[in-house]
């Protein structure tokens, strides 16, 4: 069979600009995502570790006096 000497035979070797930079940027969103749930995670780790660093300090630290009003506190704070 004969080709026309004015077709061109083409063939397709890499896929255009704008889709490796959607796919880089829908990684990039998902990194972005990822890092900011860690992030949330982390700041909420280190919040329950200070408060009950605090707690623990208080118990340790704190006179028998001091121990017994914290009781008396926790006993009566739901009578009125």
């Amino acid at each position: 069979m004969i080709q026309n000497q004015n077709q061109i035979n083409t063939e397709i070797v890499g896929m255009s600009t704008s889709v490796p930079t959607a796919i880089s940027m829908h990684v990039n969103a998902h990194s972005t995502g990822l890092m900011y749930e860690n992030s949330v995670t982390s700041q909420q780790r280190d919040s329950l570790i200070g408060l009950s660093n605090s707690v623990m300090g208080i118990k340790k630290i704190g006179s028998g006096r001091l121990r017994r009003e914290l009781m008396m506190l926790k006993k009566g704070r739901f009578n009125f």
